[in-house]
C-alpha cells in the first residue's frame, strides 16, 4: 500500500453508507460501498443495491494525488 491507496485504486477506508441512483430500480437507494479512483481521476462511491444488487456508483469529485 502506497499513498494510502491499495493495488486496485481503492482508497484504504472502511465501507461507508452513500446515496445514489440505481438505474434497474429507477429509485435513489442508499448503499454500502468503499471509494475509488476512476480511470479519469474522479473519486467515485461504488457499491451494490440492497434491493436488485446492481453495481452503484455515485461521482465525488477530483482525486487528490
Amino acid at each position: 500500500m502506497a499513498g494510502g491507496r491499495d493495488e486496485e485504486g481503492t482508497v484504504a477506508d472502511q465501507a461507508q453508507t452513500y446515496n445514489g441512483y440505481c438505474v434497474k430500480c429507477k429509485e435513489k437507494r442508499d448503499f454500502e460501498g468503499h471509494v475509488e479512483v476512476s480511470k479519469t481521476g474522479m473519486n467515485m462511491a461504488k457499491g451494490k443495491c440492497p434491493v436488485c444488487g446492481t453495481t452503484v456508483n455515485r461521482i465525488l469529485g477530483k482525486a487528490k494525488v
